[in-house]
């Protein structure tokens, strides 16, 4: 009984809480184990679970394309730097999923500037020299990668590095540093800008997972409910809205944290490059020196105000004192204590680091210089504090095509005949009054608001302004809803152009499409069509050799192969029509590349051969007249939609008209092309509904000689009593099937009877 007793003594102790066990450690190390993983069990079965139910984004930098073969920019990757405000986005660029042998792969890091603002993608100077080293290596397939994003600094940068290695480039350009201190998660941004340099990190490290995403949604709701956003601040620019802390003197602590910070996160981003193999190009920074004022000047330390300084340079000028005039606008401009302009300081940097680590440099700000005014740069060159005007942008795309060159970088030789000179190329570019306006306007309303005007000032810029006729207002709209198309409006100012039979404006607007949407055929093919319409075959040459892929398009072959007979290039046409037989046709394309090729060796003389060639037609067609009348292009539907178009075909025929539409509409969207809409005319014409006449339009550029359109285009302008384009489109259709017939008979009484009822 006592060892019982004993033995239970030795067993457990007692306290005034009760018993407690003398665990060994193997137990108190597996339960604590247990206990700390539970809470990572929870999350690790919270991600995924939120995977499971595809919550969340995928912010992966690339991701594929509606066609496989080609990667793209994630439009959604901006939501790894903004939790507050409305993200930005890269531009639509596209490259290959698989690298050819041939190819030449380049990326270009940096913000707005990169990206081409106030302009649209076509003016981005990526796109500049992108087409500039395509004509300079035909024989190689260069790609360029614009991954500049409004509102970013070098964090952005520096998060994509991995991403972009992975992707096997040839050479990266960096233009950036504007945004140092006010882009997200810079030290003076309003987004994340205060926390320490290590959680922006792990932030961007933890951005990826689905967990941390539903709980930053959380905050971020909770947060708009305490601090909702009132309709004035609806009205702020991103420039205005991106602010955090605005004011940061030279030398102060905060400006010192923001060189800092430039200098860690570009000098990690190069050595990784370096490390990869992969070179490099970095450039220092341009801004506006002459001809804008310093933000907001303050007397700091032993500093003087940026105002008095910037004063002193405008008299240095005015004396034609211009070398000390530029020291003081530079002077001016680091003084200014709002820093949307980067400082000297920064290039230094960027000179240092590109020095240290044997990086390829340039001064684009010496560059600029060059071709400013008296050397200093303003708005000759600018459009507003740091981003060029078009001029600028040619500039931008012609230094970093120099310093290729100077480097050998693509080639050793470069071959002397094929580089064109910039003015080229500036004089023949896809922009247009309407892409000038666009960008005016944008301009005009970002100064309307801080910084260019005083601290509580309201943006009324949309609501004052007064467009004063249609280019300018297909422009306002642009800037007036941030949401549309500006696409949409270059379609419906050509559709204008077209009515007045102004091709050329027309094709020049699709031009500008096709420049800003380079791998979208249908932009090229409208350019194409409106310049042979004008009679400007040199135009359609040059449109259709700049469209990618072009010698493997059976449509760009054909029609320059036209445009060539046109200007009687013979071999040229002959060249051309090689290049598509050696391509996969059906019978009907094969039938029509005969066609076109007898009536070229017919009008050049080589008779023999026109006789075999007319041989093989009549093979096919019997009925081949051979004083037959070439058209001026044949229409290819594209194969992305063929099988909607037969699907829509068939319901058309069984009178399902409405799924038909349907399907139609769709197929435009993926592509838009002359035949849906055609068949979208016609089908809406049926009902007499008034939109079919857009769609009508639209296909006549097309289908000239299809009296269906003509005849369809004549009621429905009778039915609007527009009697003068009725006119035009009843001697259409007389031209085509002459005026003997009951559906010109019909056309007469209907016009006699619209007439009647307008007239009473």
């Amino acid at each position: 009984m006592k060892l019982r007793k004993k033995s239970e003594k030795t067993d457990s102790t007692f306290r005034k809480n009760g018993p407690v066990l003398n665990l060994d450690l193997r137990k108190k190390i597996s339960f604590y184990s247990i206990l700390i993983s539970i809470p990572f069990l929870l999350i690790i079965l919270l991600e995924l679970s939120l995977r499971f139910f595809s919550y969340g984004d995928d912010l992966a930098l690339f991701q594929p394309d509606s066609d496989s073969k080609y990667l793209r920019c994630n439009p959604i990757v901006g939501k790894r730097f903004f939790s507050r405000l409305e993200y930005t986005t890269p531009l639509n660029d596209l490259f290959l999923s698989e690298k050819p042998s041939n190819g030449y792969r380049i990326f270009i890091l940096g913000e707005s500037t990169v990206q081409g603002f106030p302009y649209d993608a076509n003016i981005a100077f990526s796109r500049i020299l992108h087409r500039r080293l395509q004509d300079i290596f035909p024989e190689r397939t260069i790609e360029v990668v614009n991954l500049g994003m409004t509102a970013v600094n070098s964090y952005t940068l520096l998060d994509f590095l991995n991403e972009i290695i992975q992707q096997n480039p040839d050479l990266i350009l960096i233009y950036t540093g504007h945004n140092e201190y006010y882009g997200a998660l810079g030290v003076g941004s309003m987004e994340n800008g205060s926390i320490s340099p290590w959680l922006k990190k792990l932030h961007l490290s933890l951005i990826h997972f689905k967990t941390y995403q539903f709980l930053q949604s959380i905050i971020k709701h909770f947060y708009k409910i305490i601090y909702p956003i009132g309709k004035e601040e609806a009205k702020e620019t991103l420039m205005q809205q991106i602010v955090g802390r605005n004011i940061i003197p030279n030398s102060s602590e905060m400006y010192k944290d923001g060189l800092i910070q430039f200098k860690n996160n570009i000098s990690e981003l190069l050595t990784g490059l370096k490390n990869a193999g992969i070179p490099v190009i970095i450039s220092d920074l341009v801004s506006n020196e002459r001809d804008l004022a310093p933000f907001y000047s303050l007397k700091y330390k032993n500093f003087p105000p940026a105002d008095s300084v910037f004063y002193l340079a405008k008299q240095r000028e005015a004396h034609s004192l211009f070398i000390e005039a530029k020291e003081e606008y530079l002077r001016a401009k680091d003084l200014d204590c709002i820093r949307f302009r980067a400082s000297e300081d920064l290039n230094k940097i960027i000179f240092a680091l590109a020095d240290s680590l044997d990086i390829y440099k340039i001064s684009m700000k010496d560059f600029f210089e060059k071709n400013a005014l008296h050397g200093i740069v303003g708005s000759d060159l600018m459009t507003e504090h740091v981003h060029p005007n078009i001029d600028g942008y040619f500039l931008m795309a012609e230094c970093f095509l120099n310093a290729m060159r100077e480097n050998t970088l693509i080639e050793k030789n470069w071959d002397s005949a094929q580089i064109k000179p910039a003015v080229y190329y500036r004089s023949n570019w896809g922009f247009t009054k309407l892409d000038s306006m666009i960008a005016d306007l944008r301009i005009k309303h970002l100064k309307e608001g801080w910084p260019f005007k005083p601290a509580g000032t309201i943006n009324n810029f949309i609501f004052n302004y007064k467009p004063g006729n249609i280019i300018d207002s297909l422009a306002f709209m642009a800037v007036k809803y941030d949401n549309i198309n500006t696409g949409k409006l270059h379609k419906d100012l050509a559709q204008i152009y077209s009515s007045r039979s102004d091709f050329k404006n027309a094709s020049r607007e699709y031009l500008s499409l096709a420049y800003a949407y380079p791998y979208n055929d249908s932009y090229y093919y409208y350019a194409s069509d409106f310049a042979g319409k004008a009679k400007d075959y040199e135009g359609v040459v040059r449109i259709l050799k700049g469209m990618p892929n072009y010698l493997e398009n059976i449509y760009a072959q054909m029609t320059l192969a036209t445009a060539f007979y046109h200007e009687k290039k013979y071999n040229e046409a002959l060249s051309n029509i090689d290049n598509v037989l050696k391509l996969k046709l059906e019978e009907k394309e094969f039938l029509s590349v005969q066609r076109l090729k007898y009536k070229i060796l017919k009008d050049s003389g080589m008779n023999s051969e026109a006789e075999i060639v007319l041989a093989s037609i009549k093979k096919l067609d019997p009925g081949f007249l051979e004083n037959g009348e070439i058209k001026s292009r044949s229409v290819f539907i594209p194969q992305e939609i063929r099988s909607y178009i037969e699907r829509a075909e068939v319901l058309r025929k069984n009178g399902r008209l409405k799924e038909a539409l349907e399907i139609l509409l769709e197929a435009n969207r993926i592509k838009e092309n002359a035949y849906t809409d055609l068949l979208i005319g016609k089908i809406l014409s049926l009902n007499g509904d008034p939109s079919a006449i857009y769609y009508l339009e639209k296909a006549y550029t097309e289908f000239r000689d299809d009296p269906s359109i003509s005849y369809n285009l004549a009621l429905l302008y009778l039915m609007k009593y527009d009697f003068a384009k009725a006119e035009t489109a009843m001697d259409e259709f007389a031209r085509i099937k002459g005026k003997n017939n009951d559906q010109y008979n019909k056309l007469e009484m209907l016009y006699s009877r619209q007439l009647n009822k307008k007239v009473n």
